[in-house]
């Protein structure tokens, strides 16, 4: 069935949704009714979900139902904002400035928590050719803004948090979002993505200033489209360092994809063999780099190319 848009909603009749019944709004497979009453969600959910489908008359199954209301402790305590699914959040209440990215925040969990029988890796995923590139990374590493800035130049994104591969067939299901960026690489991916579109920094987060790159329409268009993996990518930003790269066994490189695994205690065996085999004809590496122009020249040169 094909749903409008949400660029075909006002600004106003998406913050009548929030505060009444909800708005469905389709995430990659995922049907999510979203309620809110914070009065700071409809604005950057149509900047950034302008491509996604939605619904606005609310009926049949979700897989998931997001409330993110206000609250306080009293009379006297300023207000301060609550993410909640079907009573369930990992999160404390924070400041009401802080809506969107707990929303941005609350979506991931749940993601991960839904795909919870399929393989999911904390890495940033694209796509080109037909085959997936994973770039997992510890925090810090430079995947968020490696995986915007490589969705602006002729990869299709297909998750900027999370990698789920299917345990049956090995494919990557695309889920694309909103890129999160933070500190210094929002002017980064500003000063070297002319087409990114960015929402304005939320300052002061527990992990400090925060944007999101709007994700590619195409890339929204193509959610349905699962990949093989093709490339698997450890990168590691240093701007003191001259580009270098190491290539990885597969073994390596399983056993540090088990590292990143969210659900790897509750994949078992079975899970351990799906992922061997959805990487048995990866190509793996580690890379260092100073700037995304190398980095990108890297990845589309000696990544793709070399045997």
């Amino acid at each position: 069935m094909n749903f409008p848009q949400l660029a075909t909603l006002t600004e106003p009749e998406i913050e009548r949704n929030l505060r009444g019944d909800g708005l469905c709004l389709h995430v990659g497979s995922f049907r999510c009714l979203i309620r809110s009453d914070t009065g700071l969600l409809a604005a950057p959910l149509k900047f950034l979900y302008r491509d996604y489908p939605v619904e606005t008359s609310i009926s049949g199954f979700f897989d998931f139902r997001i409330h993110l209301n206000k609250t306080r402790n009293n009379y006297w305590s300023p207000w301060q904002v609550k993410f909640d699914w079907e009573g369930n959040s990992p999160f404390p209440a924070l400041v009401l400035a802080h809506t969107h990215p707990l929303f941005e925040w609350g979506l991931n969990w749940c993601v991960a928590t839904a795909s919870g029988m399929q393989i999911v890796i904390h890495s940033a995923v694209v796509e080109k050719d037909g085959v997936a590139l994973v770039l997992p990374g510890q925090p810090g590493s430079g995947k968020s803004t490696l995986c915007a800035a490589l969705s602006h130049a002729g990869w299709r994104l297909l998750s900027d948090e999370l990698t789920i591969i299917s345990q049956t067939d090995g494919l990557v299901q695309p889920v694309p979002r909103p890129i999160s960026l933070k500190n210094s690489s929002i002017e980064l991916i500003r000063a070297n993505n002319q087409a990114a579109e960015l929402t304005q920094p939320v300052m002061d987060t527990h992990k400090g200033s925060i944007a999101y790159a709007r994700p590619p329409g195409a890339a929204v268009a193509a959610s349905a489209a699962r990949v093989p993996v093709g490339y698997v990518v450890f990168p590691k930003f240093d701007a003191t360092v001259t580009l270098g790269y190491e290539p990885l066994s597969r073994a390596t490189t399983l056993t540090e994809l088990m590292g990143h695994t969210f659900n790897v205690e509750l994949l078992g065996e079975e899970g351990f063999k799906a992922l061997a085999r959805s990487i048995s004809a990866a190509k793996c590496y580690a890379v260092e780099y100073p700037d995304l122009p190398s980095i990108l020249h890297w990845v589309d040169t000696i990544c793709r190319l070399e045997n």
